[in-house]
């Protein structure tokens, strides 16, 4: 584990089962899909990422100051994710870590969440849902979920360097990309990937009232989506953010 980056473990278990990843991208899509369901399932939080690498930074949460990088649940379903954008610094050191916890953890399926921008997002009603998996095991288990695969692309960020990592160490990590906006916070989006997890991990989290209280997400989650943008940028994020007119 790089010691750039240190995963701190307030309760500890000798395994995991499945690992869920979000963290502020294009259109805040899996930051607020795991969010959502952390809240959903009352997952308590067990443990955080501390490193010199990221920003000077502190979240406060009914009275409490708190990492910006925290993980939550149990055994069965552990999350991570995360409110401050990620630097171009913090990517590799960060993935390199993650997967090796992973593994340390034995997890079984590491699913990374995230949105793919597209032109069009404002004239589609329920975002589609892609998947890409690092082994043959993963696609079969999207196929079982009826997520169709991404064909052709490429990823820039967090997400794709997890995906390497995961490649190279023959972990199987799902990326799960919804169809959503560029540069505003997208609730729908992340409804789209919350239901393609239930289908996958045969759980029920309800999007209602994520997609009634949208309006109120987005207005909340707006300076963190511009000082993501901004992250984004210094990723080439731009580039892979025109390829999904492809696949509208």
């Amino acid at each position: 584990m790089s010691e750039e980056i240190r995963i701190i473990e307030h309760k500890s278990f000798p395994s995991v089962k499945c690992c869920l990843v979000g963290m502020p991208d294009t259109g805040l899509t899996g930051m607020i899909a795991v969010s959502h369901i952390v809240h959903a399932l009352d997952l308590p939080e067990i443990g955080h990422i501390e490193s010199d690498l990221l920003p000077p930074v502190m979240v406060i949460h009914e009275g409490d100051p708190k990492e910006p990088m925290r993980f939550f649940g149990d055994s069965k379903l552990t999350v991570l994710t995360s409110e401050t954008p990620i630097n171009v610094m913090v990517v590799a050191p960060l993935a390199r870590s993650l997967v090796n916890w992973a593994l340390s953890k034995k997890v079984e399926l590491l699913i990374s969440v995230s949105g793919m921008a597209i032109q069009n997002r404002m004239e589609i009603d329920t975002p589609a849902v892609y998947g890409i998996s690092t082994t043959k095991e993963g696609k079969s288990l999207l196929k079982e979920a009826g997520i169709q695969m991404l064909e052709e692309g490429f990823m820039v960020g967090p997400h794709a360097m997890i995906l390497r990592e995961s490649l190279s160490k023959g972990l199987t990590n799902l990326v799960l990309l919804a169809q959503s906006h560029s540069q505003y916070p997208d609730p729908g989006a992340a409804a789209s990937v919350i239901s393609a997890v239930n289908k996958l991990l045969k759980i029920n989290v309800d999007v209602k009232q994520l997609l009634s209280e949208a309006e109120e997400i987005r207005v909340k989650t707006r300076e963190l989506m511009q000082r993501t943008t901004k992250s984004l940028q210094g990723m080439a994020k731009g580039q892979e953010q025109e390829l999904p007119a492809m696949y509208g």
